[in-house]
C-alpha cells in the first residue's frame, strides 16, 4: 500500500529549530510535490567583472540531473562544466519511493569551484560531494559527504561536520557544509553544500547568488493504519461440560455407566 504523505500548501521563515536543522524560507515544496526528489547541482549568481572574465555575468542554470519518486526516479550528466562555476566529472541522483520509505540521493563527483579560486588562493576541489535521506513512519534522517573537500583560505572543516556548518569570508561568501532545511510540511532537505555570493561592495567581492551542491529532500511519511483484529468466534455450539457417573451411582437407575451433558 502506498504510504500516506503530509504535505503542506506554504512556507515561512522561522528561527533555526532546537535541532540544528534551519527553517526554509518559500522554496519549490508545494502540496503536490512528490515524495521525494533530488538534484546535483544548481546556481543562480550574478558574477562581478574579473570574477569569471572582465565583464559581469549573470548565471542561471536550473537544476542540474533531477529526479523525483514521480519519475524520472533518476538522473545523471558526465563532463558538465556550470557555466564555469563549478566543473565535475559525474552529477547523478536518485528518489524512490518502496514499502512506505522513501529515499533520495545525489552526488557530485571530481568537482572543482574555479567562480571561489580569488578567495581561495586556489580552485577549491573534492572527490565526492553527496546527500542523502530516507524517510519513514520513524521520521527523516539526513546526511552528507564531502571526501577530499579543500577550500584552501576560505577555511577548513572537521570531518563528521555536524548540521548547518558555515565559514567563509565576513561581507563576501559563506559556505555552509551539510545544510538541513526542515520545511513547514514536515519535509526536509540537505544540501551537502551551498555556496552563497553576500553581494558587491565588499573588498574582493565575487557577486552574489546560490550555488547548491547536491540536493536531497524527503517527505514525511505517515505511519499506514492498521486494520483491527476481528475478535475470535466464540465457539460453536454445543455440549457443555461432560461429567462421567460411575457404574452403579443412584442416579444410572439401573447400575449401568452413564454419561450427563451439562448444558
Amino acid at each position: 500500500m502506498r504510504s500516506a504523505l503530509l504535505r503542506g500548501r506554504t512556507l515561512v521563515v522561522a528561527a533555526p529549530a532546537l535541532a540544528l536543522l534551519a527553517t526554509a524560507a518559500p522554496s519549490a515544496v508545494a502540496a503536490d510535490a512528490p515524495a521525494g526528489s533530488a538534484y546535483g547541482a544548481s546556481a543562480s549568481v550574478s558574477l562581478l567583472a574579473g570574477v569569471l572574465g572582465d565583464k559581469g555575468i549573470s548565471v542561471e542554470t536550473g537544476k542540474i540531473a533531477p529526479s523525483n519518486t514521480d519519475g524520472p526516479t533518476s538522473a545523471s550528466v558526465v563532463d558538465v562544466p556550470l557555466k564555469g562555476l563549478v566543473t565535475a566529472k559525474a552529477v547523478s541522483s536518485s528518489a524512490k519511493e518502496t514499502d512506505g520509505q522513501v529515499a533520495s540521493k545525489a552526488s557530485i563527483v571530481d568537482a572543482t569551484l574555479p567562480v571561489l579560486a580569488p578567495l581561495a588562493g586556489a580552485t577549491p576541489k573534492a572527490r565526492v560531494i553527496s546527500s542523502e535521506c530516507t524517510s519513514t513512519p520513524d521520521g527523516i534522517k539526513a546526511s552528507s559527504e564531502l571526501a577530499g573537500l579543500d577550500l584552501g583560505r576560505i577555511g577548513k572543516l572537521p570531518v563528521g561536520t555536524a548540521p548547518n556548518q558555515k565559514i567563509g569570508v565576513p561581507g563576501v561568501v559563506q559556505v555552509i557544509v551539510n545544510e538541513q532545511i526542515k520545511h513547514e510540511d514536515g519535509s526536509l532537505t540537505v544540501n551537502a553544500l551551498h555556496v552563497k555570493l553576500l553581494g558587491g561592495k565588499a573588498t574582493g567581492a565575487l557577486g552574489s547568488g546560490d550555488i547548491i551542491l547536491a540536493s536531497s529532500t524527503c517527505a514525511k511519511v505517515a505511519a499506514t493504519p492498521t486494520t483491527p483484529t476481528a475478535p475470535a468466534k466464540p465457539p460453536a455450539e454445543g455440549p457443555g461440560q461432560v461429567t462421567v457417573i460411575p457404574a452403579g451411582a443412584p442416579e444410572t437407575g439401573d447400575g449401568t455407566l452413564a454419561t450427563v451433558f451439562a448444558q
